[in-house]
């Protein structure tokens, strides 16, 4: 019961585990200047999947992707500017279009938020003046409500309790480790006129009732600005 207890556990941490992987194109990088750039973080792509709340319509997750959209986008904006003032050393300080200034010359043209998902992201650079631009792609299936992870949780620690009093054996599973969510990203940043790939991105990632979507978002979000090859301008 003990060795079952163990692997258990450690099964669970297994399945909170993020998997991430980033491509940067040195060979592009050495052979042009990037620095003061401009770089447009395109409208975020946002994808709902899984097991939606009940009564939750078509229009209830296409106004929730497209808001979310927004949020993102703005959140690796707030990334870049946050990373440009720690006073950390710059590698190919690039200006940083702003995402309201990106969203209104979009709107300006008759393209919204979703339709923008759809279009050739270099064509989308040009229109708003850009010399590199990041597409994102977020991608996020529910499994269940916080609710039912929590009770399920709660459930499991109660068991391994009373397992454990005739095993003298305190292991148990830690809260937390039953999943809500599992989450895709993957960002691109790339040339405008060569549409050549500068930097790729991907993460896989869980969340849980105890470590919410928005906090994984937030925590990729970081990583592709920190992973990148380019750092934006104070």
């Amino acid at each position: 019961m003990k060795k079952y207890l163990v692997y258990s556990a450690l099964a669970a941490c297994l399945l909170q585990a993020c998997s991430s992987q980033v491509y940067n194109n040195q060979g592009f990088v050495s052979s042009h200047n990037l620095t003061g750039k401009k770089v447009a973080i395109l409208p975020v792509e946002v994808e709902f999947t899984g097991n939606l709340p009940k009564g939750y319509s078509i229009g209830d997750k296409m106004a929730a992707e497209e808001t979310e959209s927004t949020a993102i986008q703005n959140l690796i904006y707030s990334e870049y500017l946050y990373k440009a003032g720690s006073g950390s050393k710059k590698r190919h300080a690039v200006e940083l279009i702003n995402t309201d200034q990106i969203n209104s010359r979009l709107r300006e043209k008759g393209i919204d938020v979703r339709e923008a998902w759809s279009m050739n992201p270099d064509s989308l650079g040009k229109m708003v003046g850009a010399d590199m631009v990041l597409k994102v792609h977020v991608k996020k299936n529910r499994i269940m409500s916080e609710s039912a992870a929590f009770g399920i949780d709660v459930a499991t620690n109660v068991i391994g309790g009373l397992l454990s009093k005739g095993t003298n054996n305190s292991t148990s599973v830690s809260p937390g480790n039953t999943k809500t969510y599992t989450i895709n990203i993957d960002a691109t940043l790339s040339d405008v006129n060569s549409s050549t790939v500068i930097t790729k991105f991907s993460r896989q990632g869980d969340a849980s009732w105890s470590q919410s979507p928005e906090s994984v978002v937030k925590s990729t979000g970081k990583k592709i600005v920190r992973k990148g090859v380019v750092y934006a301008q104070e």
